[in-house]
């Protein structure tokens, strides 16, 4: 049996934890004595900081760590790799994960809908400007001519309106028309 101070890192809260209570409870029954130290415990917080400073070690819930040697192991293992780590053994960390990809024709897929969608709001807002030139146009226009004494010889025989969304949907999808001719 080890002749270290075995330490258990655990936070009651923590779901690995729980998974890894009753394995520290078997080694310890085994004759391992292996402390728990509860970080929602004042006492045992300080305790588990020191000895995590000490080895620099960085690592969640559950860290087992032989308080002595430095000696540790970062998240749950099973049953076998703890009694090896409670014997002494260094235990190598696992093999990290391998970063999430997408499906490269997924992102191809995803860009062309984003370049879709940027081209229609290009198109809905040449609409836009389009029908609001021509209404701040007509508006001068019809201002100008209303106060001259030949208001009846108006090109505008009305007081303009701002364009509606309506009116700019359907400009949008006449320049969308004349686009895809062109093409």
């Amino acid at each position: 049996m080890s002749k270290s101070e075995l330490l258990y890192i655990m936070n009651p809260k923590c779901g690995w934890c729980k998974k890894a209570d009753p394995l520290v409870d078997v080694l310890n029954e085994d004759g391992y004595k292996i402390a728990a130290l509860d970080l929602n415990d004042p006492e045992d917080a300080k305790r588990a900081k020191e000895v995590q400073q000490k080895y620099d070690i960085k690592c969640g819930t559950p860290l087992f760590i032989d308080a002595k040697t430095g000696n540790s192991i970062c998240g749950y293992r099973d049953l076998d790799v703890l009694e090896k780590w409670a014997n002494g053994e260094k235990i190598p960390a696992p093999p990290a994960r391998p970063a999430p990809t997408q499906n490269q024709n997924a992102q191809q897929q995803m860009s062309q809908i984003i370049d879709l969608h940027k081209f229609r709001l290009d198109i809905w807002q040449e609409a836009k400007n389009s029908l609001s030139e021509n209404f701040y146009n007509d508006l001068n226009i019809w201002k100008e001519w209303k106060f001259n004494d030949m208001k009846d010889d108006c090109p505008v025989k009305e007081l303009p309106v701002y364009p509606t969304t309506d009116q700019v949907r359907e400009e949008a999808r006449k320049i969308y028309e004349f686009i895809q001719k062109g093409s």
